[in-house]
């Protein structure tokens, strides 16, 4: 039974014109029933964490699918951090766009 918890809004990140910062964190939980049917012992485990950072401007410098990009964001650290997707924008009249999300495990080395 996986538990979501998302944090929404610009957290502590290092990112020059960063509009927006999603972060929600999952971990698995596997509850232990005793003879009677009662909850008796309960474990979490294999936490993982997703990301998505919405932005303007000229796109990161380090931010590449495949890497962790660099990214200093707040509640995501240790572990390993892959960058799964980076989309770019253009206007005539407008700063460029850019997104980039990708996947955080803090457990993983």
């Amino acid at each position: 039974m996986p538990v979501t918890l998302n944090a929404i809004g610009i957290q502590s990140v290092d990112l020059t014109l960063a509009e927006s910062v999603e972060v929600s964190r999952k971990v698995e939980t596997k509850p232990l029933i005793d003879k009677d049917g009662r909850f008796a012992d309960g474990k979490a485990f294999d936490p993982t964490g997703d990301f998505s950072i919405k932005g303007r401007g000229d796109l990161p410098a380090g931010v590449t699918v495949g890497t962790d990009g660099g990214l200093a964001v707040a509640g995501i650290s240790g572990g390993v951090t892959l960058i799964t997707s980076v989309k770019e924008g253009q206007k005539n009249d407008d700063w460029n766009t850019w997104e980039c999300s990708g996947q955080h495990w803090p457990g993983a080395s």
